[in-house]
């Protein structure tokens, strides 16, 4: 709370610097060049041409030779910051009525050098790159980027600001790349209804323009960026002279076809056919729409088998929802007011069945259609809608021969609408958040155990003052939920909540209530720039706050504060090239007051010379009482432990690179202990074919994991052993055309050495914590565990022992036969299998992954893109 005093301190003795922006004289760096050339504005005055060039790498078309200027003076920015290049480099722009083309030069004093890596799109670790960045909105803060490497592989991407990227953004445009024996040329053609601007008869846009030598580690600037800036684009240098670009009235259409075969009873239909697009409703607004989408090309999730009461986060992989959706972004540390990953998740209900039924239940909940608004306007006003549509779905239950139907997911609607301000150049940004679910709750089930309405939203404010050396982020939400009182009740008892804590006075459980809302929000601000930086943040989620049927809430009821410190140089040193220093505190409680949490941890960061890294983490944490490992017991303390890891990587420009890691846990009082080991490796064989390849191996032995049973307040001491790793294959026969394999085989075994009768569970020695009990017997279902002081209580449980195995796999072969027309075919392989028994070995476990029952699924999709 000492460090928020100053912070508001610091806003009052800023004064009018914090209402009005200053120009930019960059005074951040220690390095007067570094100044000097990040505050030097650099201009560049694009013109007309009549001559439109062939896009194929090669620049020897008229107009490269005759139109415009080329501009070189690069400097660099890593590793020796405001050096001169040891490469030279140049750049062209010039545009039509249609498009903008850019060209670079890139040369080399030593071709032999080049790494033109062919790799997937959006992937930057595929050797030599070159790019333009343009401000279009000319905010200072967001910047469309569009990228080569010396393969010809696309790049493209949208900054959001302070160093934040959307690399699933993904424009219609063209672009070629060509290797000579001086150099290496990249040549773009972006459509002008690819960008978004504001409506004027001459543009003023910010521009970025960088090139990165592999082999060197090394990235040259057009207008040089400072590595210890607190964010880019502000910094950016202008493009001029575009004029008089005619109206668009710009339509996409995407149609699609797919066939599918899919092995099981999933429910997933053979054939289907949507629609995707977009429609330009101003030069700055746009309009994305999907109707009856499918995302049966998607790579799987990783497999994780969670004993833990918080639900796994999955990463959003299907396009639509991915691209654009920064201007949705509203985080709070690890909670979002919208996961796209709640529009079309896994039905929500399924049916017990009797012995002797089957049944057929749809593997996601099928989307009507999808629209999504999103752009900004030139007086820095953002705009993000998305209103989406679920269809009612059923699980089909045969019974000797009958089929009878059963609602597993009612008919949704979801709508999310996110808005902010851009005032005082950029620096000071105001914004606020909406979202709705509707559900048609057409049946007994439905109405016992969802929500009919769901709501939530959220101001923040974000400033930066003194060239964004200093900030304040302030964020607040809120939910609302209405149902039934069961499904209310359900909602109360469920892991987010736990409203039937035994030991929790400020928790109650209401079975008659209709409605539940709760609130929370974050204060972070500090000092994020320069080598020493730091943050502060402070952060509050209420009992009966609720994200979780359009947005992401890992937990309620906690309170946290941080305080981060980092040291950062960049600058070589003996054989480091670089290295950050960091130390954080962090300090949770309960709205009843309980202390929850303590935790300080130390990180280090050193990248060398030969470009190796070597990351180090060191970490303890105490006080923690665990509000949810008994499911809706009494809080649980956890062991005092600590932590000790590192992991070192090997040169990235190398054939063969790879990493190693160790990470080692143990509780204070040594019941508790971990060890897990990492491996991963890349090994390109061509230009044109890798693999990579990344293992992890855990040894787990926990004292306090809960044991489902006959009641909440029974844990154990469990040895688990976990193992996996993921393989991947890739040839690109050209940048547009590959074949790509994903393989990732999954094993996790555990035992329960010991089972405990939780008896204090505040108690600090785990003797007075814990009744251990013996075993008297088991059946079919249950093991059967008793006092061992005598007491006629006898506890069931289900066999807590497992073996687990898993093995998700994906071929695809992927042609983008023309920009933004793509021919998918995909296979899926897929097993799973989970026994309550306990193998021995790891090992054999992952090697018995072939017995467990296998699912496939084949899926020819062809989309075709064409603009009106």
């Amino acid at each position: 709370m000492k460090f928020f005093a100053h912070l508001v301190l610091s806003l009052i003795m800023v004064g009018p610097g914090f209402l009005y922006s200053q120009p930019l004289n960059y005074t951040l760096s220690e390095d007067s060049t570094v100044n000097v050339h990040a505050s030097n504005r650099r201009v560049y005055n694009t013109v007309r041409t009549a001559s439109k060039p062939k896009i194929d790498g090669i620049l020897d078309d008229g107009c490269w030779q005759n139109d415009g200027v080329w501009a070189g003076n690069f400097i660099q920015q890593a590793p020796n910051q405001a050096a001169a290049p040891s490469q030279k480099t140049e750049v062209k722009i010039l545009y039509d009525n249609d498009n903008l083309y850019m060209a670079i030069k890139c040369y080399d004093a030593e071709p032999g050098g080049i790494r033109p890596l062919l790799g997937r799109r959006d992937d930057y670790s595929n050797g030599d790159i070159a790019g333009i960045a343009l401000d279009t909105y000319h905010d200072k803060q967001t910047a469309f980027e569009f990228n080569l490497t010396a393969a010809g592989q696309k790049v493209d991407l949208q900054h959001l600001g302070a160093f934040q990227w959307d690399t699933n953004w993904d424009a219609v445009w063209d672009g070629k790349t060509h290797v000579s024996d001086t150099m290496w040329t990249a040549e773009m053609q972006v459509p002008f209804n690819q960008l978004r601007f504001s409506d004027e008869r001459e543009q003023v846009w910010g521009m970025h323009v960088w090139r990165f030598i592999s082999r060197l580690g090394e990235e040259d600037q057009w207008k040089l960026i400072p590595i210890d800036a607190p964010a880019m684009v502000y910094i950016f240098g202008e493009l001029k002279g575009i004029r008089d670009i005619p109206k668009k009235h710009h339509f996409e259409m995407m149609p699609y076809a797919a066939l599918r075969y899919i092995s099981g009873n999933t429910g997933d239909k053979f054939f289907g056919a949507g629609l995707d697009g977009k429609v330009a409703l101003s030069s700055n607004f746009t309009l994305d729409y999907t109707v009856f989408p499918d995302f049966g090309q998607v790579e799987a999730d990783p497999s994780v088998l969670n004993l833990t009461s918080y639900e796994v986060f999955y990463q959003e992989k299907r396009p639509f929802f991915l691209e654009g959706n920064a201007i949705l972004d509203y985080g709070i540390g690890s909670d979002i007011l919208f996961y796209s990953r709640r529009i079309g998740h896994a039905p929500a209900l399924s049916p017990a069945l009797t012995a002797g039924q089957t049944m057929t239940l749809p593997s996601s909940t099928g989307i009507v259609n999808a629209l999504k608004v999103t752009g900004k306007s030139k007086n820095g006003f953002s705009l993000g809608l998305v209103n989406s549509m679920t269809q009612q779905d059923f699980a089909e239950i045969n019974d000797a021969g009958s089929t009878t139907k059963f609602g597993v997911e009612p008919f949704t609607n979801y709508f999310v609408a996110r808005a902010k301000k851009d005032m005082n150049q950029g620096n000071t940004v105001i914004g606020g958040m909406f979202t709705s679910v509707l559900r048609k709750l057409n049946t007994q089930q439905y109405k016992d155990n969802l929500p009919s309405e769901s709501y939530t939203g959220g101001a923040d404010l974000l400033h930066n003052w003194r060239n964004r050396k200093y900030y304040v982020d302030v964020k607040t939400f809120f939910s609302g939920l209405s149902g039934s009182p069961e499904a209310m009740t359900n909602l109360q008892l469920s892991p987010i909540h736990l409203y039937q804590r035994v030991d929790a006075s400020h928790l109650s459980v209401d079975e008659s209530a209709t409605h539940l809302s709760g609130w929370g929000g974050e204060v972070s601000g500090g000092k994020q720039s320069g080598k020493f930086r730091a943050i502060g943040n402070l952060s509050w989620r209420s009992q009966g706050l609720d994200l979780n049927d359009i947005g992401y809430l890992r937990e309620a009821d906690i309170i946290t504060q941080r305080v981060l410190l980092k040291y950062f140089v960049n600058e070589s040193q003996s054989i480091l090239r670089s290295y950050l220093l960091t130390l954080e505190q962090r300090h949770d409680w309960s709205f009843g007051g309980e202390n929850i949490f303590d935790l300080v941890e130390h990180t280090g960061q050193f990248k060398f010379n030969n470009l190796w890294q070597l990351n180090t983490d060191l970490a303890h944490s105490f006080n923690k009482i665990d509000t949810r490992q008994l499911r809706g017991g009494p809080s649980l303390r956890i062991d005092p432990h600590s932590l000790a890891g590192f992991f070192v990587t090997t040169d990235p420009t190398k054939a063969l690179s790879g990493g190693l890691g160790l990470e080692r846990l143990w509780s204070d009082n040594g019941t508790s202990h971990a060890t897990t080991y990492q491996l991963n490796f890349k090994i390109n064989f061509s230009n044109r074919f890798t693999v990579t390849s990344d293992t992890y191996f855990q040894m787990l032995t926990d004292n306090n994991q809960f044991v489902p049973s006959s009641g909440l307040n029974i844990a154990g001491k469990i040895e688990r052993h976990t193992l996996y790793t993921t393989l991947r294959a890739e040839f690109f026969v050209t940048p547009e055309l590959s074949l790509q394999y994903y393989g990732s085989p999954y094993s996790s075994i555990g035992k329960f050495d010991k089972i405990y009768r939780v008896a204090d569970p505040h108690a600090k020695d785990p003797e007075k914590k814990y009744a251990q009990l013996e075993y008297s017997g088991s059946d079919e279902n249950f093991q059967y565990y008793k006092e061992v002081d005598g007491s006629p209580t006898i506890w069931a449980i289900e066999y807590p022992d497992f073996n687990f195995q898993e093995f998700r796999s994906n071929f695809v072969l992927r042609w983008e036969y023309r920009p933004g027309s793509t021919l998918f075919f995909v296979w899926s392989y897929n097993r799973s299998n989970y026994e309550n028994r306990y193998n021995p070995s790891v090992i054999d476990s992952f090697g018995n992954i072939e017995k467990a029952k296998a699912n496939n699924a084949l899926i020819l999709k062809l989309s075709y893109w064409f603009s009106l």
